[in-house]
This record gives C-alpha cells, structure tokens and sequence, in this order.
C-alpha cells in the first residue's frame, strides 16, 4: 500500500534510506534537512503489512527563480525487500499524485531504470550534479530555447554542508 508519509513516519524512512545506500548517509542527511525546512515537498511510502520499506522524495526544481516541476530524490527500497517491483509501483503510483501529476519531474538515476517510467533525456535543463547529463532524465517536459541550470532546493546545499562537516 502506498500512502502520503507522516511526520512520524521520518525515523523509518531515514533508516530505510540509510540501509539501501549504506555506507552512505547522503540521502537521509537530504531528507533531514527537507524536514528542517520551511519548503514544500511530498513524499510517500509503501507499506508492507503496515511496515514502511520504501520511501520516496519530490522536492521543487527551478529555473533561476521559477518553479517548471519537482525533482524525485531519493529513492529507496529497505534491501529485504529490494527486486520485488515496490520501487518501481511506488514511482509508478505517486506520479500520478497531485501536484506531481500536473507538472515536470526530473530525476538523477540510473537511465535504464527512470526511462521504463517515461523519463526521457533533457538538452534545455542541465544538471550540474551530472555535467553532461548522462543520468538526468525528465518527465512531461517541454524543451526551453536555451540550455540552463536547473535548481534544486536549499536543503540540497544544507545537506552538502552537512556532510562536509
């Protein structure tokens, strides 16, 4: 069952996180910060006999100071559970989720995965997190006359800063 996440639902999902990108704390440390925030995200889980053991992200991306979608990270799948399609039906139910079946979505990830799912390359949006964006793929977008940066939220700096610490 997939469902919108809860406060309280943080603990769990930051240890899922921490265990499907273990040794790396990078991802959790992400949701941290959102949570910190004064910023808008959605995010949801997959229950599993009421047990959380996939989390997902969407926070918003910008072009200098407009918002054109949401960013879909992370990902994460608790490893027990990993290769049975939870990520893929998690990914699959919440893009059709308002607001973020009515705008672009852009994802850094492996592309054979995210292009199962409609994620197509971008020329107009950059991603300086993959300078050539060889990973970053983009959904329901519509190319811009020239090439930019696409933004991510302060909480993705805030995380940077955090783990340089």
């Amino acid at each position: 069952m997939v469902r919108r996440a809860l406060k309280e639902d943080f603990a769990s999902a930051q240890e899922i996180l921490d265990l499907a990108f273990a040794p790396s704390p990078c991802e959790s440390t992400l949701v941290e910060c959102v949570y910190r925030s004064t910023e808008v995200f959605h995010d949801w889980v997959y229950l599993e006999s009421d047990r959380i053991v996939a989390y997902v992200l969407y926070t918003q991306a910008c072009r200098r100071d407009e918002l054109v979608g949401w960013h879909l990270a992370p990902l994460a799948v608790h490893p027990d559970f990993q290769n049975k399609g939870l990520g893929s039906e998690l990914i699959e139910q919440t893009l059709l989720e308002s607001p973020i079946s009515d705008e672009p979505v852009f994802v850094l990830g492996d592309p054979n995965y995210y292009e199962r799912f409609g994620f197509a390359k971008t020329e107009s949006a950059q991603c300086s997190y993959d300078p050539g964006n060889q990973h970053f793929r983009a959904m329901r977008w519509t190319e811009a006359d020239e090439a930019f940066d696409i933004g991510y939220s302060a909480s993705f700096k805030d995380a940077e800063a955090a783990m340089d610490d």
